[in-house]
């Protein structure tokens, strides 16, 4: 099999640089913020490590973040948080969005915002429905 993607953690030097972060150092960060100072992020936590320590004190940045509760806790199940994220892609372009609370009526696969485990920098979605499936004691 052939690796299909960068890994940022890889230990590989590059061009005298330790690794991927290294090399980029501060330049996804300058490419991706633009004046509105608002940055929603939506990529795994190994690839937000590029951008996140470089972040100002005047930037938004808005994590979104897609899971289900077990036990009382929030779990993110790997497959399905990526999916989330890019159809919450898809979802943000095709209404054209430009302010952040747009994001609150994504409503995908029984993913839903909820504001009781949101904050101004964390965006939490809960999938409480999955069809045929019960999820956090309700029968869907």
């Amino acid at each position: 099999m052939v690796p299909y993607r960068l890994e940022m953690q890889a230990k590989a030097a590059v061009v005298g640089h330790k690794n991927l972060y290294d090399f980029w150092g501060d330049d996804l960060y300058r490419e991706v913020m633009d004046d509105s100072r608002v940055l929603i992020n939506l990529a795994s936590k190994e690839y937000s490590k590029c951008i996140e320590k470089y972040l100002q004190p005047e930037d938004r940045y808005i994590t979104c973040i897609f899971g289900e509760m077990e036990g009382g806790k929030i779990v993110q199940k790997g497959v399905y948080a990526k999916m989330a994220r890019g159809e919450m892609v898809c979802f943000l372009a095709g209404i054209h969005a430009n302010e952040p609370e747009q994001i609150k009526a994504f409503n995908w696969s029984g993913y839903h915002f909820d504001e009781t485990r949101s904050s101004d920098t964390d965006y939490v979605f809960i999938r409480t429905e999955i069809p045929g499936k019960r999820l956090s004691g309700i029968e869907v």
